[in-house]
C-alpha cells in the first residue's frame, strides 16, 4: 500500500543543523544561501513532527506543502476560436 506523504519546508538558524534535521524525514532539498530543506514525511506523524521541530531552538519557521491545495484538473478552453475571427 502506498504511505500518504507531504512534504514540509524548514528554515533553520545555521547550515550546521542541516545533520541533525535529517532524521525527521526522507531530505529531499537544501538551500544553503536561504538555509530551509524540504523533507518529506508520512501524513498521519504530521502533528507530532510539527511539534517535535517547534520546539528546536535552532528552526525559525516550518511551512507544510500546499500541493494538496493546487487544483491538477484541467479543463480545455478553446482560444483559437476568439483569435482568428473575421473582422
Amino acid at each position: 500500500m502506498i504511505q500518504k506523504r507531504i512534504g514540509i519546508y524548514i528554515y533553520y538558524k545555521h547550515n550546521k543543523f542541516i545533520r541533525q534535521l535529517k532524521r525527521f524525514g526522507h531530505l529531499i532539498y537544501v538551500n544553503k544561501n536561504q538555509r530551509y530543506l524540504l523533507t518529506y514525511i508520512n501524513e498521519e506523524d504530521l502533528d507530532h513532527t510539527l511539534n517535535q521541530l517547534n520546539q528546536l531552538k535552532y528552526v525559525t519557521k516550518v511551512l507544510t506543502s500546499e500541493y494538496k491545495n493546487i487544483a491538477r484538473t484541467y479543463e480545455k478552453e478553446d482560444y483559437e476560436a476568439k483569435d482568428y475571427r473575421v473582422i
